[in-house]
This record gives structure tokens, C-alpha cells and sequence, in this order.
């Protein structure tokens, strides 16, 4: 693996009645191409704004964020951002949500129509393409949106709470699918989670963040082989060794 992407001394103030707030402090991390990695910390404590800030969706105070040794600067079509609902379109079918993505980016070429085609019959979801989200149970639409997103071919992908929409038994076997296509895709992976178990098992890399204003506390490798089954490598000694180490880094 190679150095991908470069956090570089991130910081984030924004103003209130009261006066300036630090959101996040001096953050700073790196990511491996290929690599998955996961950003636990607190509720509140910026992480979501952090991925904003990946994605050039929110201007930081200072620091830099570098994709490829090149400095982003604005909404990059390189990074593919995944939010906790699905925001797929209820009046359009499947396959024109899958579309949408190519239609903003006017990439609606016939390749790129034929990729999303290919994915959509890869993934298990070309059967369903005439139908409308409301036809669709929860982890469906999630794939829905998983392959909309991989339509474009972004290098990278920013996950925020992409899962927590679903129940307990959707959101585990979610979590699996979209392990398994991203890394059957090349992807890297960015992803917040509140989730420790989530974090653990589908992560190279948890960095775990402290409270506001939002510093990185550690960095851990989890250790596991990228082939591993994210259902089944719960059931590993290493699994709750890793557990503990993050879990005991959120509570001190």
C-alpha cells in the first residue's frame, strides 16, 4: 500500500452568539490506498464535519487535506460521500437513481451507462431496476445508493453513519455487502461510525477522536486480513481484543 490520502493539521472554528467555537483541533492522519478506515469518537465531537471537510463540502480554518499528493480544494469528483439516508429519489426508478450521480457530473456516456449497468447486475439489483425505492426493504436502497455512488468512479469513499438508518440484523448484513463490494472494487475507504463492533470489523485502521474541540487520541490497527468475513470475524479472539482497546480509548 502507498500513501493515499494526507489530513494535514486540520482545524475548524465557526462562530456562535456567544462567540468562537473550535470544532476541531490540529487533526492529523494518513490512509493507505485500499485501505479502510474508521473515525469513532464521542457524539458531537466533529467527525462528521471532518468527512465535510475531506469531501470540500466545508471550508476548514486551516490545514490541508491532500488526495493523491494533490491539495483538495472544493467538492473533489474524485471522493464518493455516502450520508446516513439513502436519498434516493422516489420518482425515479432504480436504475435512473443509479443514473443520477452520471447525469449531475454530465458523464452520462455510454461506458459509464454500461459500469453502472454492470454493477447493477453484479450486485444482485438489475431485476429490480424498473421498480421505485418504496418497493425496496432498507438494505436494498442502501446498496441502491452504495452502486449510484460507485456509478462515478470515485477514488475514495466517505461513509457517515451510512448504516445506522437500519435495524440491528439489516445494518450487520449491510455492513458485510458493502465491505465485500468495496473491496471486490479497489476502494478506499473512509468511514464514521458510533458503532465500535462496526468499526472493528470492517476497518484496517480506527482512529478514535476525542472530545470538542476534536483531537485524534490513537490510531489502532485492527490486525485482520482483508479477505476476512465481517459477520464472521466477530466471533475472533482478536475481535474482542480490538473491542477493548477502542472502548477503553472512548471512556478514559
Amino acid at each position: 500500500m502507498c500513501l493515499f490520502l494526507s489530513v494535514e493539521n486540520i482545524k475548524l472554528s465557526y462562530q456562535t452568539p456567544t462567540g468562537e467555537t473550535e470544532a476541531i483541533k490540529n487533526v492529523s492522519f494518513e490512509v493507505e490506498e485500499g485501505q479502510f478506515v474508521s473515525i469513532v469518537g464521542p457524539s458531537g465531537c466533529g467527525k462528521s464535519t471532518l468527512l465535510s471537510c475531506i469531501a470540500g463540502i466545508t471550508d476548514t480554518t486551516s490545514g490541508s487535506v491532500f488526495l493523491n499528493g494533490k491539495k483538495i480544494q472544493g467538492i473533489n469528483e474524485n471522493i464518493g460521500y455516502m450520508l446516513q439516508n439513502d436519498n434516493l429519489l422516489p420518482w425515479r426508478s432504480i436504475y435512473k437513481n443509479v443514473l443520477l450521480g452520471l447525469e449531475i457530473q454530465r458523464k452520462l456516456t455510454p461506458v459509464n451507462i454500461k459500469y453502472a449497468e454492470e454493477l447493477l447486475k453484479k450486485y444482485q439489483l438489475w431485476e429490480f431496476k424498473d421498480s421505485y425505492p418504496s418497493a425496496l426493504s432498507g438494505g436494498m436502497r442502501q446498496r441502491v445508493a452504495l452502486i449510484r455512488t460507485l456509478a462515478v468512479k470515485p477514488s475514495i469513499l466517505l461513509l457517515d453513519e451510512a448504516f445506522s438508518a437500519l435495524d440491528y440484523q439489516t445494518r450487520v448484513n449491510v455492513s458485510k455487502d458493502v465491505y465485500e463490494i468495496l473491496r471486490r472494487e479497489n476502494k478506499t475507504m473512509i468511514m464514521v461510525t458510533h458503532d465500535i463492533p462496526e468499526a472493528v470489523a470492517m476497518s484496517d485502521k480506527i482512529i478514535v477522536f476525542s472530545n470538542r474541540p476534536s483531537t485524534v487520541k490513537r490510531e489502532i490497527l485492527t490486525g485482520f486480513d482483508t479477505d476476512r468475513d465481517p459477520i464472521k470475524i466477530r466471533g475472533d479472539n482478536r475481535f474482542q481484543k480490538c473491542f477493548d482497546i477502542v472502548w477503553k480509548e472512548m471512556t478514559k
